[in-house]
């Protein structure tokens, strides 16, 4: 079967229609009515980088490497797209990468090499394994967003780019001037169009990655997504008072605005670790400003899948083509009072929306609570490709769960996340129930009972009532790492 894999960039996992019908997302409502809406999908780590490898490789951030943003994978890692095209594949990869820093000069996701227009011109792949490769960089209005195959596409069409790129700072929010005709989500939808239809013309099956930029701040969105949703309407989230009291002492620190003052660890060679901030001057206006823009974006991006969508119905592809919508981490937007994303281990950034249209659901249109981790894409891909994985690879083969909202094949799922080159590590261990949140070296710890406590306001880590739980996820935790990599080489004699 074909495999097309859709994904936004920081999207939190309530920011979608199903979980809050004050969003407006009927495209992806047309995915969940073909297939599965799992409420229950965690990142691998809560950053760009680490996860978008993660679901390149089928390898954990701990495996591959990648622990943080402003790393880079080595080009000749091996891939999920490059095992899916020796398999007879054509493999493209349609927007944002991020496999490498885009802000090390030199890396070719970075400057200069993002703007030299008679590159782009004639280059498009292989890449990491894709076959064919259409990039953007960046996000909305950054300087770099107007780099690779589409700020080459916007000077083809007559852009100045300088006119609408280059202004935005990561907490901007607005009206953004670019008319939407010229929007990277309507490039990236055009560009999967075509991708697809050039595996139609080789007679091959396809594995697309089309990977949106939106809704990653700065919050600035073109007409009329821009006004589409009243401020009345929108929520407005924040910091309780004394929900950071009996947590990790940074949690408090990042609140105050004091980043981490109590942990030296996590400012080293003068870069602290991303990406989450408070940002003390956002007013209630001006949170709901943003969220209004926030919501705008997945509209539009929401929108230009639905194009991708009729297309595949028009071609008559979209019952043999397995289509999977997720992110790759979500965002604060404001709650616990911090924005975007990074260690504090809370839902808000950890969960993730996933909806999967398996062309053999049985259970279309309906829910489901099973645990699913963004590292088990590639495994299940390639089983549904009918390739067998290699040894080593990691995550859980989800094709019973995408096909039967029944079935459960996790029992837990972890998030890591190494923010710096130092020893400061942070994992999250989940399970049906609980939330254990462990870090190397330090005698603090965090526990969640999720099912009485989702917003994680009390902290049970300390609690001797609690004390019989905890060690019984520790030594969950302990058997996970276990089990992570099964076998890597079979026993072949008895010598």
């Amino acid at each position: 079967m074909n495999i097309l894999l859709i994904t936004s960039d920081q999207q939190r996992w309530d920011a979608i229609s199903y979980q809050n019908p004050l969003v407006k997302t009927p495209n992806i409502e047309r995915l969940k009515k073909r297939g599965i809406a799992f409420d229950r999908g965690y990142t691998c780590s809560p950053v760009c980088t680490p996860t978008r490898v993660s679901v390149l490789t089928g390898h954990y951030p701990s495996k591959h490497g990648c622990n943080t943003i402003g790393t880079s994978l080595p080009e000749n890692y091996p891939t999920i797209p490059e095992k899916l095209s020796e398999k007879g594949y054509f493999t493209g990869l349609i927007g944002k990468g991020h496999f490498m820093s885009c802000l090390t000069p030199g890396n070719f996701e970075a400057a200069p090499n993002i703007f030299d227009r008679e590159l782009f011109q004639k280059w498009d792949g292989p890449y990491y394994g894709f076959d064919y490769t259409k990039l953007a960089i960046g996000h909305s209005n950054e300087n770099h967003a107007a780099g690779g195959h589409y700020g080459l596409w916007l000077e083809e069409q007559g852009i100045n780019t300088e006119d609408y790129f280059g202004s935005g700072e990561s907490s901007d929010f607005g009206t953004w001037n670019l008319p939407e005709e010229f929007s990277n989500s309507k490039w990236t939808a055009d560009e999967t169009i075509e991708a697809i239809n050039l595996a139609d013309q080789k007679e091959s099956p396809f594995f697309l990655w089309s990977s949106f930029q939106d809704p990653h701040n700065p919050w600035v969105v073109p007409e009329p997504w821009a006004s589409m949703y009243e401020k009345s309407d929108v929520p407005v989230y924040g910091l309780k008072e004394g929900e950071m009291e009996n947590k990790p002492p940074y949690y408090k620190n990042l609140a105050d605005g004091k980043m981490y003052a109590d942990e030296p660890e996590l400012n080293v060679n003068g870069m602290a670790a991303p990406c989450v901030t408070a940002l003390p001057f956002m007013d209630d206006e001006k949170q709901k400003e943003i969220m209004k823009k926030y919501y705008g974006m997945i509209s539009q991006m929401d929108h230009h899948i639905g194009r991708i969508l009729d297309h595949l119905e028009e071609t008559g592809l979209i019952d043999e083509t397995l289509i999977v919508f997720t992110s790759d981490h979500g965002d604060y937007m404001g709650n616990h009072g911090l924005w975007w994303k990074g260690l504090p281990a809370y839902e808000d950034i950890q969960k993730i929306p996933l909806v999967v249209s398996h062309p053999d659901c049985k259970t279309p249109g309906s829910r489901s609570d099973a645990l699913q981790s963004l590292v088990d894409l590639g495994i299940t891909f390639l089983k549904a490709a009918g390739s067998e994985p290699e040894p080593g690879i990691q995550g859980v083969n989800q094709t019973e769960t995408w096909k039967d909202c029944t079935k459960e094949k996790r029992s837990w799922t972890t998030v890591e996340f190494r923010p710096t080159e130092s020893s400061f590590m942070q994992k999250t261990f989940i399970t049906k129930q609980y939330k254990l949140v462990v870090y190397h070296n330090r005698a603090y710890g965090e526990l969640y009972d999720l099912e009485k406590d989702p917003d994680q306001m009390n902290n049970l880590w300390k609690s001797k009532s609690m004390e019989s739980v905890k060690y019984q996820l520790l030594q969950e935790l302990i058997t996970a790492e276990m089990e992570k990599d099964g076998v890597l080489r079979p026993r072949t004699d008895i010598s």
